[in-house]
């Protein structure tokens, strides 16, 4: 799924107070039921919200700038599971144990051989616009983001239709080509799937690709108010009285970027925002002190990792990688660089993907330190005294402990850093040295994986290619079967790591604060659905 700078990011402990407060503040947690796979998906509507109606939740946002709202487009994974996911529904969304509940489909079938989809919408639905929501929309997005000359980076998820129908204005039939495992929750699902996240044509028509991006038209539960979009400083939403699930109990939401981390912390603390889309690692203990604050946190579905460039030298040689892979003391690095807040990483399976996760301990690690082995591959590698540049965008810890750590190889590194639009820019012309990068909001370990390790990933900007990666990256898309897929993945994230296609890092858990006045909130990793919070002052 799509890339980020995951400096940002906060740590795993709770404390006792804060599971006392976590039981306490989600209230209403949405749909628990778990839908098969297979056969027919069924279900009545959404509970109705408990709480207060009204009220505005300023929502402090770190990033610099939101490149786009246009779910075909977006790349950014927390502006598509915490954004995005408020701004438009889609067939299917999550609950706290990321299953498939319904959202815009009120029911699903799909046949024995997993080809084919028959969805039923819910009578009544309608974009922002007062359009009407149905069936043809969908074939309509499908159309929009499968066309070449748009380049939709979610397009590959959709690679394996044969055909998209609606025999009528409630029904979508998809049929695929070959069955494709996770194509429910990686095209199909409210926030990370967003390759079928329905669009209006008329909007599109009249605003035009870019215009839409910035102020978007979509079927959520808030719509944004155009006028009060500025780049770089945020965005408000307010209630969608039309949403098939009832109106939202916040009257609004708004979403403040602040791309400090100190600052966004001390922004929750003056009370000049009520809740932090993340927590900075720097500002955890801190907040944890506050008995005002509720910090929620629950397993990620992301890795990060340090890419380096395989069509520059001294990294297209692999002895080269695979020094600094050995040269990484991820204890210490998660120590000095996140403040102990995370688990090292030996591939990109994050916890949250408990069916397919395995600890570091259970998994032989070819990337595991060994200064020694580092030195030598680094000395036949010709590593001493090159330099290379290391892109950074607004925190710059990680990078210097990456730095400081690869002085002992013979490594010189110059930290570059940029504005988030500029990082994105050169990361996505392949254009750079070195760069810490990851994945955040997946749906499921395909979106970690296929973009960025298949030879023709949208975001394998950096060269990697192994026929043997892409052979198991297209098996565990045909493979059903949770214990065969997993087998299938663990022997991928091996091949991954003997090549280093990355120099895996970390996962970073997903973390949030608020005052203990915001209620409602459900803790679904790493996506923010908001209709049923509510301020309770």
């Amino acid at each position: 799924m799509p890339p980020i700078d995951w400096s940002v990011l906060s740590g795993p402990h709770v404390s006792r107070r804060t599971m006392l407060k976590l039981a306490a503040a989600t209230g209403a947690t949405g749909f628990l039921a778990r839908w098969p796979r297979r056969g027919v998906a069924t279900a009545t509507g959404p509970a109705r919200a408990q709480g207060t109606q009204g009220g505005t939740l300023k929502l402090g946002y770190g990033i610099q700038q939101v490149l786009t709202l246009d779910p075909a487009q977006v790349t950014q994974g927390i502006v598509a599971g915490e954004l995005v996911a408020n701004l438009f529904s889609s067939l299917v969304q999550f609950d706290e144990k990321l299953g498939l509940v319904p959202d815009l489909a009120e029911t699903w079938e799909v046949t024995p051989d997993g080809k084919q989809y028959t969805f039923k919408l819910r009578s009544g639905l309608t974009f922002h616009n007062g359009d009407p929501l149905v069936a043809q929309d969908v074939v309509y997005t499908h159309g929009r983001t499968t066309n070449a000359d748009f380049a939709s980076p979610h397009a590959n998820k959709l690679a394996s239709v044969s055909g998209i129908t609606a025999p009528d204005e409630l029904t979508v039939v998809i049929t695929l080509n070959e069955p494709f495992a996770p194509f429910l929750a990686t095209a199909c699902s409210r926030g990370p799937g967003r390759a079928l996240t329905p669009i209006s044509k008329r909007a599109v028509e009249e605003l035009g690709d870019d215009a839409f991006g910035l102020t978007p038209i979509g079927s959520g539960p808030f719509q944004i108010v155009p006028e009060t979009a500025e780049v770089g400083k945020g965005f408000e939403m307010v209630a969608f009285e039309g949403w098939y699930g009832g109106r939202p109990l916040l009257d609004k939401i708004v979403v403040q970027l602040i791309p400090e981390p100190s600052s966004r912390v001390s922004a929750l603390e003056a009370g000049d925002v009520d809740m932090l889309d993340i927590v900075p690692l720097s500002g955890v203990e801190q907040l944890r002190g506050n008995d005002d604050i509720t910090l929620i946190e629950v397993p990620g579905t992301n890795w990060v990792g340090l890419t380096m460039n395989y069509k520059r030298p001294p990294f297209d040689k692999p002895e080269a990688r695979m020094a600094v892979a050995k040269a990484i003391d991820r204890d210490d690095f998660i120590k000095k660089a996140l403040f102990g807040l995370a688990v090292p990483s030996i591939g990109p399976i994050a916890p949250a993907f408990t069916a397919y996760y395995a600890p570091p301990e259970q998994v032989d690690n070819p990337q595991a330190l060994n200064l020694d082995e580092a030195k030598e591959l680094a000395e036949r590698a010709g590593l001493a005294g090159t330099t290379v540049r290391l892109l950074a965008t607004e925190e710059t810890r990680p990078a210097e402990v990456l730095r400081n750590q690869l002085k002992d190889i013979g490594l010189e590194i110059q930290v570059e850093q940029l504005q988030n639009a500029a990082w994105n820019e050169r990361w996505e012309a392949g254009d750079f040295d070195m760069l810490t990068n990851g994945s955040v909001v997946d749906a499921d370990p395909d979106d970690g994986h296929w973009n960025f390790y298949h030879s023709e990933g949208p975001w394998n900007t950096y060269g990697y290619s192994n026929p043997k990666a892409d052979e198991l990256l297209e098996a565990t898309r045909r493979t059903p079967d949770p214990a065969q897929r997993r087998q299938v993945f663990q022997e991928l994230q091996a091949v991954l790591a003997t090549d280093v296609a990355y120099a895996f890092l970390y996962h970073a858990p997903d973390i949030t604060g608020f005052y203990n006045y915001v209620k409602g909130y459900p803790p679904i990793p790493e996506m923010r659905y908001l209709e049923k919070v509510s301020i309770e002052k």
